[in-house]
């Protein structure tokens, strides 16, 4: 059995091929730094000796030499005395016998300072258990170990730390020493007959403040950003070797307002996912829309990239997105692939996925139409608005094109190769594993457990069908588990409970609403839903779903900067009009959310009329729900 090895500052290990350096121990907490990058881990003292134990963990053998010249010099020291006790006396530890011996070797030695015989007896005893473990010096185990206060005086100097030195108007030692003596006094223990109750000195303070963890001071007065900047080396640059060995993701939102298809109202600037291979420079998946960065987006890119380049073996993704217990989290660990955050302002994070977007951004976003540049200032008096002219889909043709035919055939100014060519040639050798459109649309989709009730499904509010359904609920099999995709809630697949890993498809009862509906988007119309009173309920009926699913989207599209300032310009008391056309077609001015209930009111007999909606609730946002009740009453 391996032998297990404490930690201490220096120590480098790795842990299923990653390597690691231990940084500082304190407080039985062991915090250590990835050698490639620097990012700050932390774990406790006893796991890490469990996961050596387990073989997780291995110890590099290097930084089990004793580096240190006066360690050195100490150990050798030791042994001789103790090897001249084992090798010349049948009782080594025998005090008379091995004084003789303690002053021959120290006048070998020029020993100015030659141990005790209870020192040398000590020393082999320790030998014989331990062997070459025994000789170098344990400072550690050197000073007061033990609590030399009161529970009352530790908690009250534990305190003290934290609210006047961790903090960021932090105070010295003597901010913290006042605090612990004037608390003190408060619970009368420094009254007279509490007199024997030891209380610190500001030396004491000081050691306390200086055995601290620097990372932990840093992030408590400069904050996390610049404590995790303090706390990493430079580090050794992140190597890819390969195609897909490491691919970075990173959500940019696009300098571009783009509008309705059908209506040409402003929408937003739109946000585009991206993953890009670190070894080719290559874009290898990509996902626009107009949600913001969540698991879900993450997750469009990520299936892009399975079909069309392959598996990758690394992923670094977005920082700020959440992906716990998401649909992305499933496929990674499905297919292997090691998912590595980047940690804020770090440069081996994503720093080539961000100056793809700067390239990206200078290259063909500010020459569309409706481009809001990159500040008000480069902006100048450009109206972005009234510019704006193309739809998210023409402005993902115009990225996807440029991508293609432009970026991947212009040679890399670090790379100095072209990543088209530079993908070919990595590929021609050892081409990544690809999965079909199919594969992936079933692994990318999160299993539920749900039961059959009359040939249907229900999820989130929506009910699937399918005559297998029907078969399976005769058959006694109403338990099943349904896979969604959280991209497109059109359809899910279900288990055939006979036959695992067959799967069949359910189709959704309302076709209309569910396509290319995400549950992101479905989950916020279903909090606007619920809004609604039960006569709003009644009034729209089927149509419920669509309505909450289009105030969702004029609520994205008053949150942009460009319709902010739209509103402003729209509310003030006069309310929102009609485009002249409209205006024409219509024969007077009504409100958009007016037109809505026209279209879908089982009552479309409605006449226009100007909106009701008071002027406060137009400037607060347009906000819808007040709008529909208030017309709910006339």
């Amino acid at each position: 059995m391996k032998s297990v090895i404490e930690p201490k500052l220096g120590t480098r290990f790795t842990i299923h091929g990653a390597r690691f350096e231990i940084s500082f121990i304190a407080d039985g907490t062991v915090r250590y730094s990835s050698s490639a990058g620097g990012q700050v881990h932390r774990m406790p003292y006893a796991k890490f000796l469990d996961l050596q134990i387990q073989g997780s963990l291995d110890v590099s053998d290097a930084t089990n030499a004793v580096i240190n010249t006066y360690s050195s010099h100490a150990s050798i020291i030791k042994y001789r005395y103790i090897e001249a006790a084992i090798r010349t006396l049948p009782h080594p530890t025998a005090r008379a016998p091995l004084a003789e011996v303690i002053r021959t070797v120290c006048a070998d030695l020029s020993d100015a300072k030659p141990p005790s015989v209870r020192t040398v007896s000590y020393w082999i005893a320790n030998f014989k258990q331990r062997k070459e473990e025994s000789l170098p010096p344990r400072y550690s185990r050197r000073g007061n170990r033990t609590i030399r206060f009161a529970v009352e005086v530790e908690q009250l100097i534990s305190e003290a730390i934290e609210e006047q030195f961790l903090r960021r108007e932090r105070g010295g030692g003597d901010a913290v020493h006042s605090q612990v003596i004037g608390r003190a006094a408060q619970l009368g223990l420094c009254d007279s007959h509490a007199s024997k109750v030891a209380l610190p000195s500001i030396r004491t303070i000081q050691r306390r403040i200086k055995q601290l963890d620097p990372h932990t001071v840093a992030c408590a007065q400069l904050g996390p950003l610049a404590a995790s900047k303090i706390a990493r080396a430079a580090g050794r640059t992140i190597e890819a070797r390969n195609c897909l060995s490491i691919v970075q993701m990173d959500t940019h939102k696009v300098d571009v307002l783009v509008v309705d298809p059908d209506t040409g109202d402003v929408l937003g600037r739109p946000f585009l996912t991206t993953v890009l291979d670190v070894h080719t420079r290559s874009i290898v998946g990509t996902y626009i829309s107009m949600y913001d960065p969540s698991a879900t987006t993450a997750l469009a890119a990520l299936k892009d990239m399975l079909v069309r380049y392959g598996i990758p073996s690394l992923v670094i993704p977005d920082n700020g997105v959440e992906f716990a217990n998401s649909a992305f989290i499933l496929v990674c660990g499905t297919l292997k692939i090691t998912i590595s955050p980047a940690q804020s302002r770090d440069p081996n994070g994503k720093a080539h996925v961000e100056s793809f977007f700067r390239t990206l951004t200078n290259a063909l976003i500010q020459s569309l139409a409706g481009t809001t540049f990159s500040s008000p200032a480069a902006r100048g008096d450009y109206d972005s608005s009234r510019n704006a002219r193309f739809t998210i889909q023409q402005v993902k043709s115009f990225v996807d094109e440029w991508i293609n035919e432009v970026y991947h055939k212009t040679v890399h100014s670090r790379t100095l190769r072209a990543p088209a060519i530079a993908w070919e040639e990595k590929a021609s050798v050892m081409s990544p594993m690809k999965l079909t459109a199919a594969e992936v649309d079933i692994l990318a989709r999160r299993p539920y457990e749900r039961t059959i009730h009359g040939g249907r499904v229900q999820f989130e509010g929506l009910h699937y069908f399918s005559h297998a359904l029907i078969g399976l609920e005769a058959q006694g099999n109403s338990k099943i588990t349904i896979l969604i995709d959280e991209l497109n809630l059109q359809t899910v697949f279900f288990e055939n409970p006979s036959l695992r890993g067959e799967y069949l498809m359910a189709e959704s009862t309302d076709p209309d609403y569910t396509d290319d509906l995400t549950l992101f988007a479905h989950l916020e119309a279903m909090k606007i839903k619920k809004a609604l009173s039960d006569a709003d309920r009644k009034r729209f009926g089927t149509n419920a779903n669509r309505i909450a699913r289009w105030t969702l989207m004029s609520r994205i599209q008053h949150e942009s900067e460009a319709a902010k300032k739209w509103l402003r310009k729209l509310t003030n008391g006069v309310g929102r009009k009609l485009r002249k056309t409209d205006a024409k077609s219509a024969g007077s001015e009504c409100s958009e959310l007016e037109r809505v209930e026209q279209i879908y009111s089982p009552k479309s007999t409605l006449a226009p009329q100007p909106s009701s909606a008071p002027q406060s609730t137009a400037k607060a946002g347009w906000n819808v729900i007040p709008t529909i009740k208030s017309l709910d009453t006339e």
